[in-house]
């Protein structure tokens, strides 16, 4: 009974994470900053950001509105300056992962040994989406949580299963 039942290894890697911190964005041509921020000589990661004019967490978050459109502006026509937003004020979708494994070894005689080993990605099988697009020019992409984040780092359920002779 014990060579059946007995000797499983268990095994867990969890990783619960809240979202990461992100910055909304708006077409650098309707920057109102007058830095030029359109011009390619400026490829050294300026960004041109809306004004905050509101609460950017709908009141019935979906997948479809992450965050409200309605929360952003662009800054008034010649206003010289960046918008008000600042960086990172919006928080990600987080990420809930649970990976495990399960093994043992059978002792076939002094010589051999047998190992049966079960592994498995994201058990819980949870959608961990990939951040938002931000950019409040693109009003029909901002705030969709529209992909998923990829094998490996949180993605849909994988398993495999093993077996190894050791001689």
């Amino acid at each position: 009974m014990n060579g059946a039942l007995g000797g499983w290894n268990f095994s867990t890697v969890t990783l619960l994470q809240t979202g990461q911190w992100l910055t909304p964005t708006m077409n650098p041509v309707d920057d109102q900053s007058n830095t030029d921020l359109n011009n390619e000589r400026y490829l050294g990661g300026a960004v041109a950001r809306p004004d905050c004019v509101g609460n950017p967490v709908p009141s019935n978050r979906s997948r479809e509105a992450y965050y409200a459109l309605s929360a952003f502006g662009a800054p008034p026509v010649n206003a010289g300056r960046f918008g008000t937003c600042g960086l990172g004020i919006l928080q990600g979708p987080g990420e809930i992962n649970v990976n495990a494994g399960l093994a043992k070894q059978f002792l076939l005689n002094e010589h051999y040994r047998l190992r049966f080993e079960a592994t498995f990605t994201n058990v819980l099988n949870h959608t961990n989406f990939a951040p938002p697009a931000l950019n409040i020019s693109n009003p029909s992409t901002f705030g969709v949580l529209d992909a998923t984040l990829p094998q490996g780092l949180g993605g849909n359920r994988t398993g495999q299963v093993a077996l190894r002779l050791d001689f």
